[in-house]
């Protein structure tokens, strides 16, 4: 038995979650928590809110309210997102709370006593209008290194953390002045000491081949220290020493994290000690993400925990952008479908698959929500669901055998696609499972439960009320998914006595859509299912 911290990037309380939000971050990490709970290993699933970013400033001011009211109206409105398409943290971590505050100081201390902290000389922008040091999404500029639109913290673009020093054209969003650099001193993390360690890990981690070949040339061209502390009121503030009194912690360390704050929460509800559970070979910490956030991640976190002592993430599930009508998911400029709007309209189940559906290797850039990829989804469960529903009607045979070596072989690659976070084969492992099992197809059919039963385990993970239903309703109450082969007891009814999980996308839903993003052209194919 394994355990496993899954560990979704802390989302910012400036708005409701949209479903790019949802598609390539929380989702996938709840399908990979069930998955490992349904092969009987612990696993718990830990984000939180970073509460301290400059996004939830740019909100307040917009809509005239303090910035703690419109966080603490966020955090809600996040939480109902989740819950809307079926997601529940083990921990969701309040990066304003007293404990995560202690946790991310007590990190802060514990670096600077293994010598990885330096106070260096280090510059700040500064709005000379507005007599005020900016930090992060107050400035906006271009990056460095692709000349992208980016704002003075990271490039969404290319990924890399943008320092002060560096980045250019940097203007005050607030009154859209030109920034100046103002002299500050600043704690730096010690990133050249820890260069080739770190490079040693990733080469030995199981990161796809893209990522750790980014890492690397990040590690090697940005070798220089990382800043921790910056001028700025909202967040964790440093203690100590005196140089840097009235300084917070900059949002790439204490709000990210929040994953140790919860992992020590969950440890302390297990009553097990939290710094030997991180050291056990047998626990591993997974990271969720979208592709903005993979700088500080597999630099910044990860080398964080090797100062520490601790082994780095086992892996990261990184994705492109998910894009509406050809543009990135975008909160602040209402570019975007909320997550539980849009359950409530069409169901979890089906969004669940469309945007599992939407999710490609990074890097392919490929990752299109469209209106017809969730038709497609609803149609794809309806086909499933007209199979399931026809196979207790139709069949007068059941077997109980063993799972054949085909569908055996379906099993284990699923369990490979799965662990190894390619989620899109998974998908396809479950289409072919269902061609294989005949089950579409039933007519006088002999029922095969050992089929059935792993054809619905195969489902749990991204659509778990589903699998659920149905495999409570022909296996019995105590039915649980799995990938084991022996069979499991038959026990079929001639009939399905309750409603379907999937439904026709509502034409109020699809006018909605074109009143707000143009008419889309629904292929024919989709019109005909």
């Amino acid at each position: 038995m394994r355990t496993y911290f899954v560990c979704p990037a802390p989302p910012c309380p400036n708005g409701k979650l949209h479903l790019g939000h949802i598609g390539g971050v929380y989702l996938l990490a709840d399908i990979f928590v069930r998955f490992q709970r349904m092969t009987g290993h612990r696993a718990y699933y830990i984000t939180g809110s970073d509460e301290h970013g400059t996004h939830t400033i740019e909100t307040a001011r917009k809509l005239g309210r303090s910035f703690s009211e419109v966080a603490e109206q966020y955090v809600h409105e996040i939480l109902e997102c989740l819950r809307a398409v079926q997601i529940t943290p083990d921990v969701f971590v309040r990066t304003s709370s007293e404990t995560h505050k202690e946790n991310a100081l007590a990190i802060f201390r514990e670096l600077q006593e293994a010598g990885y902290v330096d106070i260096r000389q280090g510059v700040q922008l500064y709005c000379e209008r507005c007599d005020e040091l900016v930090a992060d999404s107050l400035a906006a500029g271009r990056c460095p290194a692709c000349s992208s639109p980016c704002d003075s913290n990271l490039c969404e673009n290319c990924g890399l953390a943008v320092q002060h020093g560096t980045i250019r054209d940097a203007r005050h969003v607030t009154c859209g002045r030109n920034l100046v650099l103002r002299a500050i001193k600043q704690a730096v993390f010690d990133m050249p000491r820890l260069a080739q360690q770190l490079h040693d890990a990733i080469g030995e981690s199981a990161w796809s081949e893209p990522m750790r070949a980014k890492a690397r040339a990040w590690l090697h061209r940005e070798v220089r220290g990382l800043p921790m502390t910056r001028h700025f009121r909202h967040g964790v503030e440093v203690k100590q020493p005196d140089s840097l009194t009235g300084q917070t912690l900059l949002t790439w360390f204490e709000g990210l994290w929040c994953f140790d704050t919860g992992i020590r929460e969950q440890c302390a509800r297990l009553g097990l000690d939290a710094n030997a559970t991180l050291h056990d070979q047998n626990s591993e910490l997974f990271f969720f993400m979208g592709q903005d956030n993979r700088f500080y991640y597999t630099l910044g976190v990860a080398g964080a925990l090797l100062a520490r002592g601790y082994p780095i993430p086992k892996n990261h599930s990184v994705q492109d952008f998910y894009k509406l009508k050809g543009e990135k998911f975008s909160t602040s400029r209402d570019h975007a479908l909320w997550a539980d709007e849009v359950a409530r309209d069409v169901g979890p189940n089906v969004l669940r698959y469309a945007l599992a559906r939407v999710a490609k290797p990074f890097g392919t850039d490929a990752n299109d929500f469209d209106l017809d990829g969730l038709i497609s989804a609803a149609s794809r469960i309806r086909v499933w669901e007209d199979a399931l529903r026809r196979c207790a009607e139709s069949a007068r045979t059941v077997e109980s055998t063993e799972l054949s070596p085909n569908f055996r072989r379906f099993a284990e690659d699923y369990a490979d696609a799965v662990t190894a976070l390619r989620f899109w084969d998974a998908l396809d492992i479950i289409d072919k499972c269902f061609e294989l099992g005949g089950f579409a197809h039933a007519d006088d059919w002999t029922w095969n439960a050992a089929q059935i039963s792993l054809f619905l385990s195969l489902l749990y993970p991204v659509v778990p009320e589903l699998a659920m239903g149905y495999g409570q309703h022909y296996f019995g109450g105590a039915w649980r998914p799995s990938l084991e082969t022996s069979s499991a007891a038959a026990q079929p009814k001639t009939s399905v006595d309750f409603p379907r999980f999937s439904a026709p996308i509502p034409e109020s839903f699809v006018a909605e859509y074109n009143k707000r993003f143009g008419k889309e052209q629904i292929s024919q194919s989709r019109r005909s299912e």
